[in-house]
């Protein structure tokens, strides 16, 4: 409270905003994983910092769960497949179980699941979240909270740790209490020279994601924060996608698939969504993408690229010679171009052999069981409908191989491909003719749908299957990609989820 004056008279004005705790410790651990830049670094894995991670976390929970003053822990971590290791791993140590010592909430929690949280959220000891679940929920018991600070989204993830954090509320008594928050950061830091300058320099994004996360808490709490020696206000605000109506059947499998591996990773004992989406990257892994253009664009300049800009890029005239070529945005050692104003064709190829294998009765009935299943999500057992559909024709049609084709046109689509596309194009025809067998979650699409969403807010990514005929590309949708680009050339906003330049908002100090 803060008295002033109002028309001559005695007032005072009342923050609505406070954190509902009578003081508020907040505790930040940071894992900072750093080596020297080499080719064996560069393929060095992250597993052994997000064990370090998780390990650290897990630690922690044992920590609370001694304390005599800890009725209730929220745990918050936005990573589903981390979240859910977690869970095991304290299953199997503590002999915790659900819905009688710990909750699990997220945004593929079935109708059961749901009336059993209702009906437990006050007695359990530790409530797991991510924020997709948790939003609308409130654990009046819980003083402590354990938040992971995502790497990736930084305004969408600040702004939902902001609300996560107000979770635990609800009861004037405990409201009345000292609270605690506990901060996890890790972050892998690359330096490229022995001296102390370069190591500090690969740290800085930590220090700049620190900085953001206390002036948002603090401008929550406080109505602004301070940086440096002035206070700033900062909201952070995520975005959501609004798809226009009507999304292609191949949008819609490869969003079915991608609810398949998010309950597969949640409970790996269970086996029909393994089953499911295995055989239905199988049905449509074989697809042909024709982008309809009558510009000079990038995939016809692919097949020439190497051979002319070798013979031109001496001479400034010789490289002025090239055709005017369709738009196109460099995002890292991404090329990303738009296809707003062309058709996209895609032809999905089911081969008679597959179609035997993986168009089965057996697959019909996996998916029926998923279908009918109340312990599915709700959105899982919707979206398997088309795929359904699309067994039973298969199953049931002539001896031969299936064609499928379609036609659409977005606003919002885009197609990325690396620029190491255009130099080493023979190198990889030939990898991927080969069909070769990549590591789980290493192929080159899943790098490359990993990239582009670190770089854009995007929906679903295509193509489903992996094997490319001669380069790696994605086909994807982002409602406000362009509005992304606009906001970094801009002086009106300073920060963006990939540079989150703070030194520059300290330095920024008027003269005189």
């Amino acid at each position: 409270m803060q008295p002033f004056l109002f028309k001559d008279l005695p007032a005072t004005v009342i923050n609505t905003n406070s954190y509902p705790a009578s003081s508020l410790s907040i505790t930040y651990k940071v894992l900072i994983q750093s080596y020297k830049f080499s080719e064996e670094a560069r393929l060095k894995k992250s597993s052994s910092l997000e064990s370090s991670l998780q390990n650290q976390i897990l630690e922690d929970i044992k920590v609370f769960m001694k304390r005599a003053d800890v009725e209730q822990l929220i745990v918050y971590i936005q990573n589903k497949r981390r979240l859910a290791e977690l869970i095991a791993t304290i299953r199997e140590d503590w002999g915790f179980e659900k819905f009688a010592d710990y909750l699990e909430i997220h945004a593929n929690i079935s109708e059961e699941e749901k009336q059993q949280i209702q009906k437990f959220q006050a007695t359990v000891k530790v409530v797991f979240m991510t924020a997709s679940g948790s939003r609308g929920l409130s654990f009046p018991r819980a003083k402590h909270i354990l938040v992971e600070i995502p790497q990736f989204e930084i305004e969408k993830n600040l702004m939902e740790v902001v609300q996560v954090i107000y979770r635990g509320r609800g009861d004037d008594k405990i409201d009345n209490q000292g609270k605690e928050l506990v901060f996890y950061l890790a972050e892998r830091s690359v330096y490229y020279q022995d001296d102390g300058q370069s190591l500090q320099e690969s740290v800085l994004s930590l220090l700049n994601i620190l900085l953001i996360l206390k002036a948002s808490i603090m401008t929550r709490i406080f109505g602004s924060g301070s940086i440096g020696r002035d206070n700033f206000i900062i909201i952070p605000i995520g975005g959501k996608s609004v798809s226009g109506a009507g999304e292609t059947f191949s949008a819609q499998m490869a969003n079915l698939i991608s609810q398949l591996k998010k309950e597969h990773y949640r409970n790996r004992s269970d086996v029909l969504p393994e089953k499911v989406f295995k055989s239905l990257e199988q049905l449509l892994g074989r697809a042909k993408f024709v982008v309809n253009t009558d510009e000079y664009n990038y995939l016809a300049l692919q097949k020439s690229f190497n051979q002319e800009f070798t013979q031109s890029c001496y001479t400034l005239d010789k490289l002025l010679d090239f055709s005017k070529i369709e738009p196109g945005y460099l995002s890292g050692s991404l090329l990303v171009v738009p296809i707003a104003k062309n058709t996209l064709e895609e032809t999905y190829q089911m081969r008679l052999l597959d179609i035997a294998n993986h168009a089965n009765k057996e697959l019909w009935q996996y998916m029926q069981k998923i279908s009918h299943s109340k312990s599915y999500p709700e959105s899982l057992r919707s979206a398997i409908a088309d795929a359904i559909e699309l067994v039973n024709e298969l199953k049931d049609g002539v001896n031969k191989t299936q064609k499928l084709e379609q036609n659409n046109l977005y606003l919002d689509q885009y197609y990325a491909l690396p620029l190491f596309a255009f130099i080493s194009s023979e190198v990889m025809s030939k990898y991927f003719a080969n069909e070769p067998q990549e590591p789980e979650d290493e192929r080159f699409r899943d790098i490359l749908a990993t990239y582009i969403r670190l770089l854009y807010p995007v929906g679903n990514v295509l193509p489903i299957g992996y094997n490319y005929h001669s380069f790696p590309f994605v086909v994807f949708r982002s409602y406000c990609l362009e509005e992304v680009r606009r906001k970094i050339f801009t002086d009106k906003y300073l920060f963006s989820s990939h540079e989150l330049n703070v030194l520059n908002l300290i330095l920024c100090q008027p003269e005189g």
